[in-house]
């Protein structure tokens, strides 16, 4: 039971970011290896088990006091956004422990699947050789379709001036901040509400709504 409350609380909470971002996206579920540990104190599963997960998703930290079900996060879809998050759940039985690993990860925004990033956790807990991760590619700079940063300036009257930086957060000239995702040439910014944009080819122009924008190159 626990390790399936583990599942859908990690599950939730990538769920929710879904909804502010671009479709199409998914989140992918992944259980991993189950260790069966006939003797072994629990302070050692739990040693372990931050190590696993601090080696791929620095910050793991017990859910609660004494649960022994360790939770990390990792923002490493585009925009800088939480877009992995990966449990592991010691139980403890007779001399020694179970141990679970669960793990979701956003796609395609994440660059490994929740299956990759599980499987290393567990192997990385036994002492087994691991497998690198997959990584994103360089984000492109400049005017590009495929890259937003940099500052834009509204061609409305009046309209707003935007910074969007590389960390997924954008302001405008009176500090207001937001956050924004681009997926294909679609941009979503999360600013006085959730608006969807289209980036221009040639990546100096952005329109949607009462939004029209060029970015300096």
């Amino acid at each position: 039971m626990m390790r399936r409350i583990a599942r859908f609380a990690v599950a939730l909470l990538l769920g929710s970011i879904l909804c502010s971002t671009a479709a199409p996206a998914s989140v992918d579920v992944a259980t991993g290896i189950r260790y069966v540990i006939p003797t072994g104190p629990m302070t050692e599963c739990s040693t372990k088990a931050q190590t696993a997960l601090n080696a791929y998703l620095p910050g793991a930290t017990e859910s609660s006091p004494g649960s022994n079900e360790f939770v990390s996060y990792g923002p490493n879809g585009r925009g800088g956004q939480t877009s992995v998050a990966a449990t592991v759940h010691c139980n403890p039985v007779g001399t020694g422990y179970v141990v679970t690993f669960d793990c979701v990860a956003q796609v395609p925004n994440n660059p490994y699947s929740a299956t990759d990033l599980c499987l290393d956790i567990a192997h990385n807990f036994s002492g087994k050789p691991v497998t690198p991760l997959a990584t994103a590619p360089p984000a492109p700079t400049g005017c590009s379709p495929a890259n937003a940063v940099g500052t834009w300036t509204s061609d409305n009257r009046g309209g707003p001036t935007l910074t969007i930086t590389a960390d997924g957060n954008l302001t405008d000239t009176d500090g207001v901040s937001g956050n924004w995702v681009l997926y294909n040439t679609s941009l979503t910014i999360t600013y006085y509400g959730n608006h969807v944009l289209t980036i221009s080819p040639d990546g100096k122009h952005l329109s949607g709504g009462d939004y029209h924008l060029t970015r300096k190159c």
